[in-house]
């Protein structure tokens, strides 16, 4: 799908370069992936940025996942703020997640919002 095509609710700025060039991966089992979790993959500088995370309730007993508590990306050395905890189901709970830039790394430019 070209660039221009794309909807505007599935476009989304990396917020680690700022860049537009972006690709959206739904959270779904219903559609073309059975992904547990929504991100996004950055086309220029390969950084991987989740929107939501699937946890069983399990792990948020143990993961102590709550509004406003950091969700850590180990692999990718990256944190999330946790902005929303969605039960859904018996046993699976969506964590909304805005990521957190390090202080030694520059923001964005987000003027263009």
């Amino acid at each position: 799908m070209a660039e221009a095509q794309i909807p505007a609710s599935q476009r989304r700025r990396c917020p680690w370069c700022g860049s537009e060039h972006t690709r959206l991966m739904l959270r779904g089992f219903t559609g073309p992936t059975d992904e547990r979790d929504q991100y996004f993959t950055c086309r220029d500088c390969g950084m991987l940025t989740y929107e939501i995370v699937s946890k069983t309730a399990r792990d948020m007993r143990f993961g102590q996942y709550r509004l406003g508590a950091t969700f850590r990306d180990t692999a990718r050395q990256t944190r999330y703020r946790i902005i929303r905890v969605l039960k859904v189901g018996n046993n699976e709970h969506l964590l909304y997640l805005k990521p957190l830039i390090r202080q030694d790394q520059p923001p964005a430019d987000n003027s263009n919002e």
